[in-house]
């Protein structure tokens, strides 16, 4: 919590809002979580990792908590998630997709059961929680949706095809999705980071990619979890009421050439 809020000179624009964020065990989805908080939504954090350390922040910033330590792939699992969701805060009002994997391969090695893993948590996940939380929207009249793409779509690269596939058509389903429920009240969006320090994306990339693509953006840095934040609080806020079906791009300023 920022020392503004904890003496009560800004204002917590996500009062009273629930809002699930998926991948919250670390990286971006618990940065999610805690910025979510300390604006004072109430967070349900979804991850198959452990999610404690998730839990104590958000609870730091004296917000409520649901740890649910279920599949994002399993659609009974979120169609039982919304329901407890409902149960305990009322309803969903606020929906940030953010679990990914992108278990990078080479062409020749890429086979179907590989490219619908990925797939399966990186595109069709979101489709299934957008099934089971955006009834509570419509029922509320207000909802906000966050897409976590990634801003390697807009270069080629080698061993990423059915990520960035992935992440292209999460941006195409986004959109669609957009015109459906404006006037519900929902809007959709999708923030789309570059390089950031995760577990995942350190992984996946060799050090010197990371440092050439690094150098090449504006802000010439790598990106930190901490740096999604005000981008979806605003995409997350009453103040976006009139932004839909947009894909913002906090990446430093990154150049793909």
């Amino acid at each position: 919590m920022t020392d503004e809020q904890a003496a009560g000179t800004t204002p917590r624009t996500h009062e009273g809002r629930a809002a699930v964020v998926t991948g919250a065990a670390r990286g971006i989805g618990q940065a999610l979580c805690r910025g979510l908080a300390e604006n004072g939504a109430d967070v349900i954090g979804v991850d198959l990792e452990d999610l404690r350390e998730t839990g104590a922040a958000v609870e730091k910033a004296g917000a409520r908590w649901i740890a649910a330590q279920v599949d994002v792939t399993d659609a009974h699992a979120m169609a039982e998630l919304a329901t407890e969701v409902e149960d305990q805060l009322g309803g969903t009002h606020i929906l940030i997709n953010n679990a990914a994997i992108d278990d990078p391969i080479s062409w020749d090695e890429l086979d179907l059961d590989h490219w619908r893993r990925v797939l399966a948590v990186d595109l069709e996940a979101p489709f299934l929680t957008c099934k089971a939380f955006v009834p509570q929207m419509r029922a509320a009249g207000w909802g906000r949706i966050v897409n976590i793409a990634s801003g390697s779509v807009l270069r080629a690269m080698p061993r990423f095809v059915a990520y960035r596939a992935a992440k292209m058509g999460l941006i195409g389903f986004t959109r669609a999705l957009a015109s459906e429920v404006g006037p519900d009240g929902i809007t959709v969006n999708v923030a789309s980071p570059g390089i950031t320090v995760t577990k995942m994306a350190l992984g996946s990339l060799d050090p010197e990619v990371v440092e050439t693509e690094s150098s090449r953006r504006a802000i010439p840095r790598i990106g930190e979890p901490d740096d999604m934040v005000g981008t979806v609080l605003f995409l997350t806020a009453e103040a976006s009421a009139f932004v839909t079906g947009q894909t913002l791009l906090p990446n430093g300023g990154a150049a793909f050439v």
